[in-house]
């Protein structure tokens, strides 16, 4: 090859050069535009799974807070009936402390019959089969 012929092949060379750089460029443009589209479809499905579970973080934040409302309510009426318990006892504690029979002491066997009675309705057998306190009229 002669030079003359090599200088009109350069521009032809650089031509092909660019048309395939041109090529390389759209075969990438659409690689990236179908990779773009596939990433943009995930990105929608992760956002509806996001928004379904901010759903549903909110309905369990509700219902924590409805059921810690409830216990708040519970401690207080618990504690308001222990109050109201502690009231009825001091009241008992007062009317009974003049009372002969509250400071009466109670003989050992007739707090042991008492104890062997109350053990055996406990646990449903009867150990007494004559009750002599009972009237039989």
């Amino acid at each position: 090859m002669s030079i003359t012929t090599i200088k009109n092949l350069i521009p032809f060379i650089f031509a092909l050069i660019i048309i395939g750089f041109i090529v390389k460029l759209g075969a990438d443009n659409r690689q990236l535009r179908i990779s773009n589209a596939s990433l943009t479809a995930e990105s929608k499905q992760l956002n509806v799974k996001n928004n379904d579970l901010a759903t549903t973080l909110q309905n369990l934040t509700d219902a924590v807070t409805d059921m810690n409302k409830l216990v708040d309510k519970e401690a207080k009426r618990r504690a308001a009936a222990e109050m109201k318990s502690q009231r009825l006892q001091e009241e008992v504690k007062d009317a009974l402390k003049n009372n002969k029979c509250s400071i009466e002491l109670i003989p050992d066997s007739v707090v042991d019959q008492l104890r062997r009675q109350a053990d055996s309705i406990r646990s449903g057998k009867d150990t007494n089969s004559s009750d002599t306190g009972k009237s039989s009229g």
